[in-house]
C-alpha cells in the first residue's frame, strides 16, 4: 500500500449522498464526561451541540476505523513527546 493510501483520509460518502438523506433524529443518555466533552468543543470553537456531536463522532469514526479496521496504532505527539493511546 502507498503512502498516500496509508495516510487518505476515511470518507463517509460524497456530498450529493449527503444532500439526498435527511438527517436521522436520535435521543441517546450520556454520561458527565461526554457532556464535558460537548461543552468543551462549543466554547471553544463556538458550535452549536449538534454540530460538537457531529464533529465528535467523526473524530471517534476516523480513530475507530484506524484502529479497528485497519490495524493502526493512535500516536499523540506534542512537542518531542510522543505517547500511544491504547483503544479497546
Amino acid at each position: 500500500m502507498s503512502a498516500a493510501a496509508t495516510n487518505a483520509p476515511h470518507q463517509r460518502g460524497t456530498p450529493e449522498d449527503k444532500k439526498k438523506t435527511p438527517p436521522k433524529r436520535i435521543n441517546v443518555a450520556v454520561n458527565p464526561e461526554t457532556i464535558q466533552a460537548l461543552e468543551a468543543v462549543i466554547e471553544r470553537e463556538g458550535v452549536s451541540l449538534t454540530e460538537a456531536v457531529r464533529r465528535l463522532i467523526g473524530y471517534g469514526e476516523v480513530v475507530y476505523e484506524a484502529v479497528k479496521r485497519d490495524g493502526a496504532e493512535v500516536l499523540l505527539k506534542t512537542g518531542d513527546s510522543t505517547k500511544q493511546v491504547i483503544i479497546l
